[in-house]
């Protein structure tokens, strides 16, 4: 079975950590984030982080900019 490194540098197997998470929204088994405890693929990661982005940025404008 293939290993690999975890933060500390050393090597464990997947049956180490458990099942393989998936993607919280698509199932995607390639994840790359986790985002308030839910597991995300890049796609649908990306999607919450522009969302959340866009989010504070009208907050601001709206705030500070407008009069």
């Amino acid at each position: 079975m293939a290993s690999k490194k975890d933060a500390i540098g050393t090597t464990a197997s997947n049956t180490d950590y458990g099942e393989k998470p998936k993607c919280s929204i698509c199932g995607s088994p390639d994840v790359v984030a986790k985002i308030e405890g839910k597991y995300y693929c890049f796609r649908c990661g990306s999607k919450i982080v522009l969302e959340h982005s866009t989010k504070i940025v009208r907050e601001y404008v709206e705030k500070y900019i407008t009069e």
